[in-house]
């Protein structure tokens, strides 16, 4: 194998590794941003229908008086049809509105009440949560009255394939790319190393064929009339190894005749 192939391949070997480390590590990263990304936007439309809610409860409604809130989040979710829907229920866990009205009535999971109960939660009236339900990421704010007292929550639900949805048309951009830098530097670097690296080929080859002859032919090395001072030394140094070869087999030949002489 010439040089120049030798090069261009270990060239493209470290492009290689480092493009696929750095895709990686961009891959994790930006998985990490765009799901912080989706759970605030969410949690602002969360936000934005506890500020509305606690409004009215500050004015001394009770939380099921409220009829407007079931067209404040019907009106959130036809805005996004991500949104798999968005339940607001008591302390005690009844759903009192609830996008899809056939489940008005119902309890929600017993996981949605933990976190109501939590010590945080009545100490802080904008504790967000966040969790993970059948196919479903849910995030959700606690609403609290004038007095502090949390009188239930509203969560929101959208999709967990969302982010692998976007996640994946990620991946498959960064794959054509990678593709395409790979193999435009893989022409580049072949044409470079072939023009860069021609002559000093040129010269390891007549260097490897004059060693190669002198070592099995004998007799001198004899260097171009126009050879620089590099091809001089090289020469001497073939006749000298010649020398050495040569000196090599005559003690090996006067080892195996004292051997038969034994």
């Amino acid at each position: 194998m010439s040089l120049a192939r030798k090069v261009s391949m270990a060239l493209f070997a470290i492009l290689f590794a480092t493009m696929l480390t750095t895709a990686g590590f961009g891959y994790y990263k930006f998985e990490d941003v765009l799901s912080s990304l989706v759970r605030s936007r969410y949690s602002f439309v969360v936000f934005t229908i506890k500020q509305k809610v606690e409004d009215s409860l500050n004015l001394g409604f009770a939380l099921r008086q409220l009829r407007q809130v079931q067209e404040i989040i019907e009106l959130e979710k036809a805005r996004d049809d991500q949104i798999q829907g968005i339940d607001v229920y008591d302390a005690n866990g009844e759903v009192l509105f609830d996008t899809d009205r056939g489940a008005l009535g119902t309890r929600v999971p017993a996981r949605w009440l933990e976190t109501l109960n939590a010590p945080s939660a009545g100490s802080g009236a904008s504790q967000q949560f966040s969790l993970i339900d059948d196919d479903a990421v849910v995030v959700g704010l606690p609403l609290v009255n004038t007095l502090g007292k949390v009188e239930g929550a509203v969560v929101l639900r959208y999709p967990e394939a969302y982010l692998e949805r976007e996640l994946g048309n990620l991946l498959s951009r960064l794959a054509a790319e990678f593709l395409m830098v790979l193999g435009a530097f893989a022409l580049v670097g072949i044409l470079a190393a072939y023009v860069l690296l021609r002559v000093v080929g040129r010269r390891l080859g007549a260097m490897e064929t004059t060693l190669a002859k002198v070592l099995e032919v004998g007799g001198e090395a004899v260097p171009n009339p126009d050879a620089d001072e590099f091809e001089l030394h090289f020469a001497e140094f073939c006749d000298k190894s010649r020398e050495a070869v040569e000196q090599i087999s005559d003690a090996s030949a006067e080892v195996e005749r004292l051997d038969r002489l034994a």
